[in-house]
């Protein structure tokens, strides 16, 4: 085993997380994770198969130059660079695909398909891969807490004999919440990275918001938040049905919570060109500016622990990427978030 390929493994300390990184070890995508020095955490098989620098550097700038000259100096801002690289006496182009987590930066590398023809049918499931790297670049970070809970209860436990049966409901208790905690982020994970059989087709969009707000009230019951709709009924864009009225309903969710079930969220479509955007805003104290590059990292919450994965917006944003749009975020000036969901309009 190299020096480089030892360093990547999680140190005794992170081993909670350890199958997290075996999942990024047998993706067929590119995948390395960094700290905020540069260093290294994880380069899984398929990255390291494109290495040109020492087989002992730390650094990424050294064992990747090419890829790390492409990205430069930016470690905090989400983003897809193209860049060329030598390999085996050809050039192959492909797209650095960069995301920030909890503790650095995690890269995906999409090459161009060998044949042409291959293309269409790997671009979206190829992208999804990447994406998923990027998803468990943060599981990587988040799995730990509970497992280490879980740990730590079960040596209370074994330690106690004779534990008093107060003492073993509250320990039982403690497992199972941090147990379920683990199964959600897997299901989640899960449902993302399955191939879907729905083709793309037209999708009302106007169709697709009505299905998230029922589905909105189904899931928060009787409450306090009106949703005031107006998207013009002939806005029809290119996708599938499912994934979009995911991105509303997680969009929806959020903002209901940020106003604790209370309040008034807007939803109003406007269109330009060939582009329509789907304006969300809710009356809720809105997002520190400091944050608001940070919405849509795995995980990244104010939310109370236990309240939802912290993986919605992150899904969220990769969906509506994956349909060739864009999703961000914004505070609206007249108060509240504004999260603008920006979407092809399909062709006639």
């Amino acid at each position: 085993m190299s020096r480089l390929r030892a360093a990547q493994q999680p140190s005794a300390g992170r081993r909670a997380g350890a199958a997290p990184f075996a999942l990024l070890e047998a993706l067929p995508v590119p995948v390395a994770i960094l700290d905020s020095s540069d260093r290294i955490v994880f380069a899984n098989a398929a990255m390291r198969e494109r290495a040109t620098g020492p087989a002992d550097a730390p650094r990424f700038a050294a064992r990747f130059p090419e890829y790390h000259a492409a990205l430069g100096v930016d470690r905090r801002t989400a983003r897809e660079v193209a860049v060329t690289r030598g390999a085996n006496g050809a050039a192959v182009r492909a797209r650095l695909v960069a995301r920030p987590t909890p503790d650095g930066l995690a890269v995906t590398v999409i090459e161009e398909p060998a044949s042409a023809g291959l293309a269409a049918f790997e671009s979206i499931q190829t992208t999804r891969l990447a994406s998923l790297g990027f998803m468990v670049a943060g599981v990587c970070h988040e799995v730990s807490n509970p497992l280490a809970a879980i740990h730590s209860m079960l040596q209370i436990l074994q330690s106690k004999r004779g534990a008093s049966p107060e003492m073993l409901e509250k320990g039982l208790a403690s497992i199972s919440a941090n147990i379920a905690r683990l199964l959600a982020i897997t299901r989640t994970l899960t449902d993302f990275s399955r191939t879907h059989d729905e083709p793309m087709r037209p999708v009302a969009l106007a169709a697709a918001v009505d299905d998230a707000v029922s589905l909105l009230k189904h899931q928060t019951g009787p409450s306090a938040v009106a949703v005031d709709v107006r998207v013009d009924e002939a806005a029809v864009v290119l996708a599938r049905t499912g994934q979009l009225e995911q991105v509303v309903f997680n969009v929806l969710l959020n903002a209901a919570q940020a106003m604790n079930g209370r309040g008034r969220i807007e939803v109003a479509a406007t269109r330009g060109g060939a582009r329509v955007a789907l304006a969300i805003r809710d009356e809720g104290p809105g997002i520190p500016d400091a944050d608001l590059a940070r919405v849509f990292e795995p995980f990244y919450t104010t939310k109370p622990a236990g309240a939802g994965t912290g993986l919605g917006l992150a899904i969220s944003s990769e969906i509506v990427g994956e349909l060739g749009g864009e999703l961000r975020a914004e505070n609206h000036p007249g108060g509240g978030a504004c999260f603008i969901v920006e979407l092809p309009l399909a062709r006639a």
